[in-house]
């Protein structure tokens, strides 16, 4: 799925919550063993200045120890904005090896209002050969990515590639409740129709409360979900509750992760 999209240089990844896309991404990019970037958009990059702020300290990492940091964004910039953005990003992409995957992930937390759309729009457009952008959010693409898409410069990967087959399913339920009947599987896989979160949620709430409900509509938001997710979390304990808030980020557990 990734792998025909990345025939271009841009993909944008859409879905609702926990539908798995940045499990996907994060499982892509070790499985291709590509180099490159991970940034965790929140609702402070809608603030350029903020951005480049922590793009610097991001890419602190990357590259020769003797390189340059990225510059800041200040305000004799700003009258220059997409001047600045390119030469920021023209600096980045050179501190990476090709080929390269730059991911950035929660773009539904930037305001629509943001400059933020136009800077990365900029950004995408100086893109090396061999460099690539994964951008994961929870939306559309933004009005200002339409000639990307125009000029067939980015992919779409949306919720209906992100769906877990029926056989996907059944693996999952399999390994979580061992000797389950054929109509349950047949049953959860009516209720969540591929949406990986909505089916372990389900799971767990079968067995702390001893029957499968309706789960919520993945189309609906974060609002059911969080209810959803809070009805398990909350009956945990705190030692439990403390080890899932400190893994909620990981794309993958081993035991010898969980052990330590």
């Amino acid at each position: 799925m990734l792998d025909a999209a990345r025939e271009r240089p841009v993909v944008w990844v859409s879905g609702p919550p926990g539908c798995g896309k940045t499990t996907a991404v994060a499982s892509y990019l070790e499985h291709a063993g590509l180099r490159g970037l991970w940034y965790q958009l929140d609702e402070g990059d809608a603030d350029v200045a903020t951005f480049f702020y922590y793009l610097r300290l991001a890419t602190s990492a990357l590259g020769d120890e003797r390189d340059e940091p990225l510059p800041l964004l200040a305000p004799e910039y700003h009258a220059g904005l997409p001047v600045f953005a390119r030469r920021v990003f023209q600096s980045l992409y050179a501190r990476i090896e090709t080929p390269f995957a730059i991911v950035f992930d929660g773009y539904e937390a930037v305001s629509a209002f943001s400059q933020l759309h136009e800077v990365m729009r900029d950004a995408l457009c100086e893109l090396p050969c061999g460099g690539c952008v994964i951008l994961i959010s929870r939306g559309d693409p933004p009005a200002s990515f339409a000639r990307l898409r125009a000029n067939r410069a980015m992919a779409t990967v949306g919720w209906e590639s992100l769906r877990l087959t029926r056989e996907e399913t059944d693996s999952i339920v399999r390994r979580r409740r061992p000797g389950v009947e054929p109509d349950t599987l047949d049953e959860l896989y009516e209720k969540t129709q591929g949406w990986a979160a909505g089916l372990v949620l389900l799971l767990e709430q079968s067995r702390v409360l001893g029957s499968i409900a309706e789960p919520p509509d993945p189309a609906a938001g974060q609002p059911v979900f969080d209810y959803l997710a809070s009805e398990i979390f909350d009956r945990r304990d705190a030692r439990t509750q403390d080890f899932l808030m400190r893994t909620a980020f990981l794309p993958q557990m081993t035991a010898a992760r969980r052990a330590r």
